[in-house]
């Protein structure tokens, strides 16, 4: 495949990938220096499948420059619909990194990303302060494999997290133009720690002298744990439209949400997700 419609690709690609307070990039670093910018769309947010109760939608638009020697920088600005409000700000991200020098096989970068979201902000993911990680791509005829690994930073905690897939991009090369379409079918498994305090109550007999007497009383339990798991698979085949200098893409994903925490008899403390069809789409210009 020709390196720059490859690139070119791959950037509509990325645009269409789904929100979930992940930097997923185009690995490849550029020929020469390049700017890009786009909206995209999101029909419903979610936190690697985890939900808000208001069934949220959001629109993101972002910009970004690349040096040919690898750097990259990148802002989105996040907006938020849902019954409440109508694409109400809710805070932006701001991404910075490296990308690797690619070989005929391997490709990689890394990243820092920080958030800035609003002190309201509806967004699950909005604990979130920060995040730094790398990615790698072995990329072959056959099926290209990725990994990734983080660390995420809130106010008070660390969580590490572990990202693996496979995608397979097929190529379709308008005759007479450069323009081209393409399909990149991806299955990804994410994995991570996830530090949980949480505060419930529960009645119990009240004891004099060891015996239970006396009626019931109300007692406030904490539970703070740290759990390494699966915390979602997910599956989407986006579609990418390149010409020239613009592209397109639309990517209908299917996330299966796994682990979810539960707080017994208290489901407004509980994560809220379920496994669920959405749709991304995005336009934007590489100049």
């Amino acid at each position: 495949m020709n390196m720059k419609v490859r690139q070119v690709l791959m950037t509509g690609i990325v645009l269409s990938m789904p929100f979930l307070g992940m930097a997923q990039n185009d690995t490849s670093a550029p020929k020469k220096n390049v700017f890009t910018g786009s909206i995209n769309y999101q029909s419903r947010l979610h936190y690697f499948g985890r939900t808000d109760s208001l069934k949220s939608s959001g629109v993101f638009p972002t910009l970004g420059f690349q040096l040919k020697q690898g750097f990259y920088v990148n802002s989105s600005f996040i907006f938020v619909n849902n019954a409440l409000s109508s694409l109400s700000y809710n805070g932006s991200i701001i991404e910075g990194g490296f990308k690797f020098p690619q070989t005929r096989n391997f490709s990689g970068n890394i990243f820092y990303s920080q958030f800035l979201y609003k002190d309201n902000s509806e967004l699950v993911q909005s604990a979130l302060k920060s995040q730094t990680g790398v990615n790698m791509a072995y990329n072959n005829n056959i099926v290209n494999v990725n990994v990734g690994g983080d660390a995420k930073f809130s106010s008070n905690k660390t969580d590490y997290g572990a990202t693996a897939g496979l995608d397979h991009l097929f190529l379709y090369l308008i005759p007479k133009t450069k323009n081209a379409i393409a399909i990149n079918p991806s299955a990804y498994a994410y994995a991570g720690t996830q530090n949980f305090t949480q505060t419930y109550y529960q009645k119990r007999k009240v004891n004099v002298l060891g015996l239970p007497i006396g009626g019931e009383q109300q007692e406030a339990i904490t539970e703070t744990s740290t759990k390494f798991n699966v915390l979602a698979y997910e599956f989407s085949a986006p579609i990418v439209f390149v010409a020239g200098k613009f592209n397109a893409s639309i990517t209908p994903s299917y996330v299966m949400p796994q682990h979810l925490v539960k707080v017994p008899d208290r489901p407004d403390l509980s994560e809220n997700g379920k496994n669920m069809f959405y749709v991304s789409a995005g336009v934007g210009v590489r100049l």
